[in-house]
């Protein structure tokens, strides 16, 4: 139903509007990636299910899922 290349961009520039800009790309890549990858998760669109984390930290949790 969304369309994936084009999605709402709101949710980033609510997140990276307070910050004071990026000195380099690799860093707002960076940041750009960990922001969705975060959406996915709380969206369901990313299955963590297999990944056996139930219970765990955050950190945890982040760690396992760019294994996955």
């Amino acid at each position: 139903m969304n369309n994936l290349i084009e999605q709402d961009p709101r949710g980033i520039k609510a997140r990276t509007g307070p910050m004071l800009g990026f000195k380099h790309f690799k860093t707002a890549s960076i940041t750009h990636a960990g922001i969705e990858l975060i959406r996915r998760i709380y969206n369901g669109q990313f299955n963590v299910e297999n990944l056996r984390i139930e219970g765990t930290a955050m950190p945890a949790t982040w760690n396992a899922v760019p294994e996955a």
